[in-house]
């Protein structure tokens, strides 16, 4: 399981050289900001906003089994554009069907309880 911590989550469960899709969606009026880093170096960052799922960005990385990639949520109200931190992250995962992985993390604001203003998804293959 992930090890989260406010508004941060550190992964190392990610098969060392397997290529990983990350895709994130939100479903908030305010902006969100997932930054994904592994030893300091950002990998991808998703920002956006929207209702039902709406697609922030998509992208691939290759684990390394040798360094966890850390993720960090944050939010934008309409007040003064500050990026703050997200209340609460939940995880779910990583669950295995057949050969295919995934692995969840959710991000609540705080304006209600339904952990989902933004989603951030972990895919891949189990190598045969």
């Amino acid at each position: 399981m992930p090890q989260l911590v406010g508004n941060t989550c550190e992964i190392d469960e990610l098969p060392d050289g397997v290529t990983v899709t990350v895709k994130s969606t939100t479903n908030s009026r305010h902006t969100q900001k997932i930054t994904i880093t592994r030893n300091d170096e950002v990998l991808c960052a998703f920002v956006g906003s929207g209702e039902r799922n709406a697609m922030t960005g998509q992208s691939t990385i290759v684990a390394n089994g040798r360094a966890s990639l850390r993720v960090k949520f944050e939010y934008q109200t309409d007040i003064n554009g500050a990026w703050l931190k997200s209340h609460q992250l939940k995880s779910g995962g990583p669950y295995t069907i057949g050969s295919y992985n995934l692995l969840v993390i959710v991000a609540e604001n705080g304006d209600d309880s339904d952990f989902n203003d933004s989603i951030l998804e972990f895919s891949w293959s189990t190598p045969s």
